[in-house]
């Protein structure tokens, strides 16, 4: 492992957003580059990241915003635009509430209020093509298909001369399938999504910061 990439909710927090404070300080004492990644706008990945004390490189907007450094430059992919417009077709039929609009550079996020599967199958019969919804659990991402925590993790190993098989990837939901299949090796934590688990090459019996903290100690991260 010559880097590590780690989701933020649900991995290092638990179900009420609480940092775990023992995988904080282990995380602190590694001695190879953590990058948060998460679905959150980049402020608050910047403030987890000065808080933590992981590095200033960090993946935001489930891999449309990558910033390299806190006062870096900030790259985006995604489609906004694209997204505002399924969001106007979908607030014609569901009572959608917005969350950071303003914050968001290459995504769209909602609560999680709404009937998520019969807004999907809208978006099939409509024939709306190359834009998702991905529930994260904290909230519903309305994202173009060809942007995810992966394709930022290619992008971020390039820009620090790595190859994305440097790395080791720790996550928990649906939106870190890609990041964990782009990575070296591949940790669920033991509360993660079944569909993160069946693709992970390792999978925690604990759960949240617990799970981070069983990883940590297994060999084969420093082997891969």
């Amino acid at each position: 492992m010559k880097a590590l990439v780690i989701d933020i909710d649900g991995t290092l927090t638990d179900e009420q957003r609480q940092l775990d404070l023992r995988t904080a300080a282990v995380i602190r004492e590694l001695t190879v580059p953590v990058i948060l990644a998460s679905g959150n706008v980049l402020g608050f990945v910047k403030c987890a990241a000065k808080l933590i004390g992981t590095s200033d490189i960090m993946i935001a907007e489930n891999g449309g915003v990558v910033s390299m450094g806190f006062d870096g430059p900030v790259h985006i992919s995604g489609d906004k635009a694209r997204c505002q417009e399924v969001l106007g077709i979908l607030g014609e039929h569901f009572n959608l509430e917005e969350l950071d609009g303003l914050e968001r550079r290459s995504e769209l996020a909602l609560r999680r209020n709404f009937d998520i599967d019969a807004a999907r199958q809208m978006l099939v019969d409509g024939n709306i093509r190359g834009i998702e919804l991905v529930d994260t659990g904290f909230a519903v991402h309305i994202k173009t298909v060809d942007v995810n925590k992966g394709t930022a993790l290619v992008e971020v190993a390039k820009l620090m001369g790595l190859d994305t098989g440097d790395f080791v990837a720790i996550g928990d939901s649906a939106n870190d399938i890609e990041m964990i299949r782009a990575a070296g090796l591949g940790v669920a934590v033991g509360n993660a999504h079944p569909a993160l688990k069946d693709v992970a090459d390792l999978v925690t019996t604990g759960k949240y910061g617990a799970g981070v903290l069983e990883a940590l100690k297994d060999s084969r991260l420093y082997t891969c």
